[in-house]
């Protein structure tokens, strides 16, 4: 574990080593860096015109559309009708929410996107209520998250030294997230809708339904441009070989992809 540690603080990128992970300063620095990683944003323009296609695809046409834990990111740049909102005040998000008590009203959302934010949130059933009460009918919810595959679960478990990567855990909630993004259950969503996808149909029945899930084809863009903490491993100019070899993978993709793609949809 401390050859990991050690690695692990070589390979950092500079501008974020010895800034605690939740510390304000880190969302201006993690802007700072996926502006100047063009590789790096080509693997969030994958995220975005995946969620994008899946939001005009299968749900409602009706209400507004919020994105969760925006951050660093550039989605409302693409998606010109989007609400940014995060826990966080930063320059470029319109709104300080908190997914799990949502300063929304009823039945006024018609998609709420989130990219790894779902494993960050302390009471998980908190959330889907507010969805139920939020959403308009047959609108939805688009997550993108830790996939449980053989690969992507070997990197997340030992990629960062404050997130874990436990799909064994008996309970959904997590007492031990002390902050925005400290403390975390990476494997959060396999528990959720993977292991305990029945007890998940049997709480919500009712009101929500998962209608898709998936894989998102971007993994060598995102490990080799680093991600948003660490140093980038091949220049941006490898981005069509990149891309090209992403989809020759994808009938492996349940081994090798890092993201699985969720949709829950509002009866």
């Amino acid at each position: 574990m401390k050859i990991i540690n050690k690695l692990r603080k070589m390979l950092y990128e500079t501008k974020v080593h010895g800034v605690a992970v939740d510390d304000n300063q880190l969302l201006s620095i993690h802007m700072d860096v996926l502006r100047n990683k063009p590789l790096l944003r080509s693997a969030f323009n994958t995220f975005y015109s995946e969620m994008t296609m899946l939001c005009d695809q299968l749900l409602s046409p009706s209400g507004i559309e919020i994105e969760l834990g925006s951050g660093a990111g550039f989605f409302k740049s693409i998606r010109t009708n989007l609400v940014t909102s995060d826990i966080r005040k930063g320059s470029h998000i319109d709104m300080v929410l908190d997914a799990q008590r949502m300063d929304l009203a009823d039945s006024s959302v018609r998609c709420i996107y989130a990219i790894n934010v779902f494993h960050h949130l302390p009471d998980p059933e908190l959330f889907f209520s507010e969805l139920c009460r939020v959403l308009v009918s047959r609108g939805g919810c688009i997550l993108i998250e830790p996939h449980n595959g053989m690969f992507s679960a070997l990197l997340h478990r030992y990629l960062h030294s404050d997130e874990n990567f436990l799909p064994n855990v008996k309970s959904w909630k997590n007492m031990h997230i002390t902050g925005p993004l400290s403390g975390a259950n990476q494997a959060l969503a396999h528990v959720v809708f993977n292991r305990d996808r029945v007890r998940f149909n049997n709480m919500y029945e009712e009101n929500l339904e998962v209608i898709h899930q998936g894989y998102i084809l971007n993994q060598l863009r995102y490990l080799f441009s680093g991600g948003l903490n660490f140093r980038q491993f091949l220049p941006s100019a490898f981005e069509p070989l990149l891309k090209v070899v992403e989809y020759a993978m994808k009938p492996f993709a349940r081994f090798f992809t890092l993201h699985q793609i969720i949709v829950i949809r509002k009866l």
